[in-house]
């Protein structure tokens, strides 16, 4: 399965910051589980996986994080830096809205 270019309702764009979702442990294997974050998301706002950064005090200029489009993408590959630490609590929002979808 070829994951570039996207295509359909992924996301797109040459650079986009994420939320890491998986632990240091997993990202020791040259991938990490990310979520893309966004301005726009409204399906995902609708259907409760988007979570929200404003008011978390993050520096990152999105309004949410996508758990509906999580990737594992190997960040070294993708040239990925890291911006910020999100809250523990973006973090764990994100994770439970992830398992919803899970099981």
């Amino acid at each position: 399965m070829s994951s570039n270019p996207t295509i359909g309702h992924e996301q797109q764009g040459d650079f986009r910051p994420v939320l890491v979702l998986s632990p240091a442990s997993f990202n020791a294997l040259g991938v990490a589980l990310v979520a893309p974050i966004t301005q726009g998301g409204e399906f995902a706002r609708f259907a409760g996986f988007a979570v929200p950064l404003s008011g978390a005090g993050t520096q990152t200029q999105g309004v949410v994080a996508l758990v509906n489009m999580v990737r594992t993408l190997d960040l070294d590959a993708r040239g990925a830096k890291k911006i910020e630490r999100a809250p523990v609590e973006v973090v764990e929002d994100a994770l439970a809205r992830l398992q919803t979808i899970l099981d």
